[in-house]
């Protein structure tokens, strides 16, 4: 009887209430598998948090690895990049993902202005994806790429794109300037997140650009915890949430001007947060007369 109900009640909600019930059980799913605990939650910021094997984890190597092909599918003709590396391999084109990859090309834009050669860092790049918008994007200047990522991350992008360097030791990356140093949902994760901020900074001759970073405007910088095995990632990782005005000012004071703010559609609900946050993202260019 109950069975009946259910088919009847799905017979007639509007197929955007069908969808809306069909992903909150998906959720409660996941949520059940993994020991009912939220997939966003704030913790301590203490070792025993920090401590576990976070983005090193096998399953994010291999998960990458295996939706590959799909992804450089995505980016081939005259289609629109939405396709997330990190969504399924048969999800549709996304309005989030779009706004993220074209606004790192209006930034790459901005630093390939009038010049035919640019240097780039790609801070915690993975395998190399931002690598391959920024050739579709701009076929006609010279890229000189590198990408800082994790070992087993560096391995894997060195056998799909080895004319991409990646070096997987932070002073050997850091050792030399660039005309862009691009960090996307990278620096949160580190624990002295604005030690490396810094570090990058100084690593800008022109430009910095920090995106899909979460911010909140009241609060202190808190740490979170997430759980993504909804990617098949399985592992979990803790990263920051940064005050806003800290963040902006911290870098201004390194010698940069602020000069764009991004939205980024990721709004995460965080269990415990003093203050739910919002993935932006930050463009800084080197202030006049301030040398790095």
């Amino acid at each position: 009887m109950m069975g009946s109900l259910v088919r009847a009640a799905r017979a007639v909600l509007p197929p955007i209430l069908r969808d809306t019930v069909r992903a909150l059980r998906q959720g409660a799913a996941r949520r059940h598998l993994f020991g009912l605990r939220p997939e966003w939650e704030m913790v301590p910021d203490t070792d025993a948090t920090w401590s576990g094997k976070g983005w090193s984890h096998d399953s994010i190597v291999a998960t990458q690895v295996a939706k590959w092909p799909e992804f450089l599918a995505s980016v081939e003709g005259v289609q629109a990049f939405g396709q997330s590396h990190e969504a399924a391999a048969d999800a549709p084109p996304d309005i989030g993902s779009h706004n993220t990859i074209v606004s790192f090309g209006y930034v790459l834009g901005r630093v390939a202005h009038g010049r035919s050669k640019v240097s780039m860092l790609d801070w915690g790049g993975g395998l190399g994806h931002y690598s391959v918008y920024a050739r579709k994007l701009f076929p006609e200047v010279s890229l000189d790429i590198v990408v800082k990522d994790l070992p087993g991350l560096c391995e894997a992008g060195r056998e799909l794109l080895p004319d991409v360097s990646f070096i997987s030791d932070d002073d050997e990356a850091l050792a030399r300037r660039y005309d862009l140093v691009f960090a996307s949902s990278s620096t949160q994760y580190e624990r002295d997140c604005y030690g490396l901020i810094g570090r990058l900074a100084d690593s800008a001759s022109q430009y910095l650009f920090i995106t899909r970073i979460p911010v909140v405007d009241n609060s202190d910088d808190f740490v979170v915890v997430q759980r993504p095995q909804a990617f098949g990632y399985m592992t979990e990782y803790p990263g920051w949430f940064l005050n806003r005005g800290r963040l902006i000012e911290f870098v201004v004071r390194r010698g940069f001007v602020f000069d764009r703010e991004f939205l980024v559609a990721e709004r995460p609900t965080v269990a415990n947060a003093p203050e739910q946050g919002q993935y932006r993202g930050f463009l800084f260019r080197r202030a006049p007369g301030v040398v790095s």
